[in-house]
């Protein structure tokens, strides 16, 4: 996931690196906060606020739309007591990412999605975690609720139906010249078991295109059946821009642009959610991204 960590304090600005992410100090400007929070609502799969929670819930109030597309919202205090998961909790992973914080830094996990409280299944979160988009959206309501309810869920039959539909994946993928097909298919198969994904289930590979011609790249994707995009420098730099992407300097004097692969495979789409940013595998940097 792509996190943005927005403080407005000085002590919650050293809470703020200590979680990580992409750290924004914004200060006191109140009024700026809500302006840059709209800048990146939709460009970051997590926004983590440190500020009170009224703060944060008058600031992300315009723009909420649905469950399905909003991105995971997390509010911690200042000192880092209690971190607590505000939005998106399934689909968008906030609650997740809540545990995982919070033992990061020693803060008190604050999840109040019944099927959490309870222990049970949920079918948004299922959904979520295995990279399927659950439509439609009045059916998750009705069948978590009968979950807590004891009732019994089965696969085919009953009078409310939710279709998990698989999200296209896609690799961004940066790679040294003369790379050879096994190490483009040892780097994407690591990078597909750190996040419990199939190979398979990848739709799309891109890269900037000036690796349109490399043959261990466009072996490994005749080999798998596997569609090809390559984007120009300039087309990266819009993404890079717009996603506010970190850049490696290395890579920008070489190439022009300092990221690849989380750049290309934003190209792919017109919304996605990150399930791995940027990673090295050897010669090679892969990011998954699935289409939202």
């Amino acid at each position: 996931m792509r996190i943005a960590v927005v403080a407005v304090t000085g002590t919650g600005g050293k809470l703020a690196e200590k979680i990580g992410g992409q750290v924004f100090l914004k200060g006191r400007d109140f009024d700026r906060l809500k302006d840059f929070i709209a800048e990146i609502f939709t460009k970051f799969d997590a926004i983590i606020f440190i500020c009170a929670v009224g703060i944060a819930v008058r600031t992300i109030a315009p723009l909420i739309e649905s469950k399905l597309s909003d991105p995971a919202i997390i509010v911690a205090d200042e000192r880092g007591k209690n971190l607590i998961s505000l939005l998106s909790g399934h689909v968008g992973g906030a609650n997740e990412l809540t545990l995982k914080i919070s033992e990061k830094i020693g803060a008190n996990p604050v999840i109040t999605t019944a099927t959490d409280v309870e222990e049970k299944f949920s079918a948004d979160g299922f959904a979520a975690k295995f990279g399927l988009r659950p439509f439609p959206k009045d059916a998750i309501k009705i069948i978590n609720s009968a979950i807590l309810s004891g009732e019994e869920i089965f696969l085919t039959a009953g009078e409310t139906k939710l279709n998990l539909i698989p999200q296209k994946l896609i690799a961004g993928i940066g790679c040294r010249r003369g790379i050879s097909a096994e190490e483009i298919s040892f780097a994407i198969k690591s990078a597909c078991e750190s996040v419990n994904l199939l190979p398979e289930r990848i739709s799309i590979l891109a890269s900037v295109d000036l690796k349109s011609d490399e043959p261990g790249l466009l072996e490994y994707s005749r080999e798998k059946n596997i569609e090809t995009r390559f984007f120009t420098p300039g087309e990266l730099a819009e993404k890079i821009f717009e996603y506010k992407l970190e850049e490696s300097e290395f890579v920008k004097n070489i190439i022009g642009v300092g990221n690849i692969c989380e750049a290309a495979a934003l190209c792919c789409v017109k919304s996605g959610k990150f399930v791995l940013t940027k990673k090295i595998f050897g010669k090679v940097t892969v990011a998954l991204l699935f289409e939202k």
